[in-house]
């Protein structure tokens, strides 16, 4: 039978204490960020924040991507209508939040032109907030 004496113990206790102290600094999550953008077809979504505090979300159009009608904010206990009216670019229809959303959250921004048949989908940008 094989006998570790107390020093050689110590020092594999010390070993396997860092090797897993490394492992889990080098695993750990990166650091949570709120602030996401991106578009989807002719709809485009900005998250202004931190970490899963929410400042604002955004919705506008893409270069080229102007219609007459509105956007809809959803997602993460948000759900907002902008008013209907011509979104150009540069223009912006933003919703104040001002909370924390559930992480992994998905938030998105959907613009729907008004035409004389319908509403036309012009896009569904989303968003994940999360760690």
């Amino acid at each position: 039978m094989n006998r570790i004496g107390p020093q050689a113990r110590w020092l594999l206790h010390t070993a396997v204490g860092t090797v897993s102290a490394a492992a889990l600094v080098f695993t750990s999550a990166p650091a949570a960020s709120a602030g996401a953008a991106g578009c989807n077809d002719r709809t485009c979504i900005a998250v202004d924040g931190s970490g899963l505090h929410v400042a604002s979300v955004s919705a506008s159009t893409t270069w080229d991507g102007d219609f007459t009608g509105h956007f809809h904010l959803y997602g993460g206990g948000l759900d907002a209508n902008s008013p209907t009216a011509f979104w150009g670019y540069h223009q912006h229809y933003t919703l104040q939040v001002g909370r924390d959303l559930p992480n992994r959250s998905v938030v998105c921004a959907e613009g729907w032109e008004h035409t004389p048949g319908g509403y036309r989908l012009r896009g569904r940008a989303c968003e994940e907030i999360k760690f």
